[in-house]
């Protein structure tokens, strides 16, 4: 077996020393570089000139709404800012509804003698602002106090009606007018839009909002 191991590696040997050095055309063997029938590749040397002409064929904008402003002039006052930047832009009006306040009551009564009694009750208690609504909607019913938080007007509901009495909040709002601004901005131009807006009209508590870019 030992022999036989021996007369093994004699002959790997043999075969090697043949193929790696005694062989002659070892010293002539390359593979190839390129085959017949493919051609070879080009090494570019003009990519930021073929990169910057595509970019310029046909360059890409990120399109925004910002607002909303309180007032037409201030809109104005900065799209004209936006103008100046070099961008195009859009100034869009809209009606919205402005949140006042909100109103806890007590809903109407059956008349106002009854809402006399409750009002007194309740000012027992000695809750602020009790009032008796005499027309429109809410006639007979109680006003217990307008507050322009919602917590504050849901936190005297509640105490309201741990003193026994039926009291809801409600929400007051009216119409107004406000103002957006539509913009395209190309890539990499960032426009302070949101410093100018804050420089001209501090009031307007405005947003940048994506929106999809008209084709």
């Amino acid at each position: 077996m030992y022999q036989l191991l021996i007369l093994l590696l004699l002959f790997n040997l043999s075969v090697f020393t043949w193929n790696v050095v005694l062989s002659p055309d070892a010293s002539d063997v390359h593979p190839a570089l390129v085959e017949p029938d493919i051609p070879a590749l080009e090494l570019r040397h003009d990519v930021e000139n073929v990169v910057y002409s595509s970019n310029s064929a046909g360059t890409q904008s990120s399109c925004y709404t910002i607002g909303p402003y309180n007032s037409e002039r201030a809109a104005q006052l900065v799209g004209g800012k936006v103008r100046g930047f070099g961008l195009a832009v859009q100034v869009r009006a809209m009606r919205s509804m402005e949140t006042l306040n909100f109103l806890v009551y007590i809903p109407p009564l059956a008349g106002y003698e009854e809402a006399e009694k409750v009002a007194k009750d309740i000012a027992g208690f000695d809750v602020q602002d009790v009032l008796i609504i005499n027309e429109g909607p809410y006639r007979n019913a109680i006003s217990l106090g307008f507050f322009n938080n919602l917590n504050k007007a849901k936190r005297h509901a509640e105490y309201i009606r741990y003193l026994g009495y039926d009291a809801h909040y409600t929400e007051q709002q009216a119409a107004r007018e406000v103002f957006w601004l539509d913009y395209d901005e190309p890539f990499g131009s960032n426009a302070p839009v949101q410093t100018w807006s804050a420089a001209i009209d501090a009031t307007s508590e405005v947003q940048r909002i994506p929106r999809a870019c008209k084709s």
